[in-house]
């Protein structure tokens, strides 16, 4: 797996990630919990792994080539 997600995407995919989980913690609601809680996961792993499958699918690459080994 190569790397896709570049440094300021992985900057908003942890925010969002951590974000989402605060509302997970806030929220009464299962249905609410339940979206928030995949968001968070998403978030939280492409940002961790720096890779994302729909970016690789779509082509799309966020990465400076200073980040390629």
């Amino acid at each position: 797996m190569e790397k896709n997600v570049g440094g300021l995407d992985r900057f908003f995919r942890l925010g969002i990630g951590f974000l989402s989980l605060a509302i997970v913690l806030a929220s009464e609601d299962t249905v609410l919990r339940l979206i928030f809680g995949v968001v968070a996961l998403i978030g939280l792993a492409t940002a961790t792994t720096g890779y994302c499958p729909v970016n690789a699918r779509l082509g799309l690459n966020t990465t400076d080539k200073k980040d390629h080994p």
